[in-house]
Order: structure tokens, then C-alpha cells, then sequence
């Protein structure tokens, strides 16, 4: 949920009234579909440019039984507070390689013999990524004690409720969201009219290295019968933002 999104905006979407889905669903479905429309390109800008506007959109338009589907990765699948110094595991991601070795509440003491440090952490100095398959050993402090532990990058396919999505949201420094740049670029309904499709562009600071990237991105939303997102999940060129940042996927 590390993603921080001047923008345009295809159509008039924005300029359209964004009211209540159950007093608005016309014998066709149009008006509804309108508003689905509308709620999705609103959510997206504000991914782009304002944290209390994405909190905002998620408290509001998404079920209380929805789910975010950030897109699967390489690693070991887990979060972590990134504001405090001692990095403590918040939430370990089910059937990842970290489910069966970490717990909620763990610190890190070391990566591969590296001092797990606020420095070392967010200069890249922790052997957290590259390639599937190899071994990274790490001491964790756990209920006082220190522990070591052992376990191989694999395939991460995240997912999070509502909850753990507003509580990353509050983990984000609020000044380093906004993207420098985005467009709004195509929007599109699905043939059984409850998924929105929204292609975004964005250029956005990665603030540990100091770089700038851009990416496309492809968003879903699905929304339920009482027109709450349900699941909403991205696809993007996460390989062409590594190489733009000087990393390179290894295998």
C-alpha cells in the first residue's frame, strides 16, 4: 500500500453527480452504472493526490467484506510499520513463505548478519528482495528473546480487508503521497456491468533513493449488488519501476 499516485481525466466523469447507489439504480441499470463509473475514477485520483481523500473513498465506497489485491510478488510476505525504528512485523500475509516462521509483534534484529537498522533498512542494505528460492536468515526478537530464523523467497499473493487497508493508509507520512504527476487515461464497464476497469498513468518519488518513476497501471474494481467495492486490485509494470529505480529482476 506504498503506492502514491497534474491529471486529466477522460470524459466528463467528475463533472457528473456522484449520488447513492439504492436511490439511483434505474430500470436499465444506467444511472447505476454512471455512478460506478464515477466512484471508481474518483477513488483512483485520490490515490494519486490525497491521502485523507483515498482513506475518505475506501471508508465510504468499500464493503465492510471487501478485499484489496495489491498484485503478487517475489519475497517473503509480510508489513511493517515503515515510521517506527524498530520495524515490527504488523501483519503476515496467509500461505506465504513468512507464515510459518514470523508473528505479529516480531522486530528484526538482522538480515543475513546485517544490523536491521531505520538506515540499513531504507538504503536497501537488507537482503529482503531478489530471486525466488534462496535462503535469508534473520534474528528476530520475539517476547523478549532474541530468535533465528530461516525461510526462502516465494510467491506472495497479498490480500487485505478493509481493516489492514485504512490502517495502511495511517502508516503513510502524509506528505510523501501525492504523485508528481497522473493522467486518468481509459475507463471501461464490464459486459456483466459490475466491474470498472481504470488505465492510469503516474510519475511518483520512491523517497528512500530519491528517484523518480513512472508506470501504468490497470485497476479493477468489483462492486457488490448494493454498490460497494468488493475487491479492487492492480496489475503494473513493477519490473520497469524496479530497472527505473537501478534494481533488475534476477530470474
Amino acid at each position: 500500500m506504498n503506492k502514491c499516485k497534474n491529471y486529466v481525466l477522460v470524459g466528463l466523469l467528475l463533472l457528473l453527480p456522484l449520488a447513492g447507489f439504492a436511490d439511483n439504480h434505474d430500470p436499465d441499470g444506467q444511472e447505476a452504472q454512471v455512478n460506478e463509473l464515477v466512484i471508481a475514477a474518483q477513488w483512483m485520483e485520490a490515490v494519486y493526490t490525497s491521502q485523507d481523500a483515498t482513506k475518505g473513498m475506501v471508508e465510504k465506497y468499500m464493503a465492510d467484506d471487501g478485499y484489496s489485491y495489491p498484485g503478487r510478488f517475489i519475497g517473503f510476505g509480510f508489513t511493517y510499520d515503515p515510521n517506527s525504528d524498530l520495524r515490527k512485523v504488523t501483519n503476515v500475509i496467509p500461505d506465504s513463505p513468512a507464515s510459518s516462521v514470523l508473528r505479529v509483534g516480531d522486530t528484526f534484529v538482522s538480515v543475513n548478519g546485517v544490523e536491521a537498522t531505520r538506515e540499513n533498512w531504507d538504503n536497501g542494505k537488507l537482503d529482503f528482495g531478489g530471486a525466488p528460492n534462496e535462503t535469508v536468515t534473520v534474528v528476530v526478537s520475539r517476547e523478549g528473546a532474541n530468535k533465528e530464523i530461516s525461510f526462502k523467497r516465494g510467491l506472495v499473493t497479498p490480500k487485505y480487508s478493509k481493516d489492514q487497508v485504512l490502517e495502511s493508509i495511517d502508516m503513510v507520512e502524509g506528505d510523501q503521497w501525492a504523485a508528481e504527476e497522473f493522467e486518468i487515461r481509459e475507463t471501461a464497464l464490464s459486459s456483466d456491468q459490475k466491474s470498472v476497469y481504470i488505465w492510469s498513468w503516474h510519475r511518483s518519488l520512491n523517497q528512500s533513493l530519491g528517484l523518480s518513476y513512472e508506470e501504468n497501471v490497470v485497476t479493477r474494481f468489483r462492486f457488490n449488488e448494493e454498490g460497494l467495492v468488493i475487491a479492487v486490485g492492480d496489475l503494473s509494470e513493477e519490473a520497469l519501476v524496479q530497472s527505473q529505480l537501478g534494481f533488475s529482476v534476477t530470474r
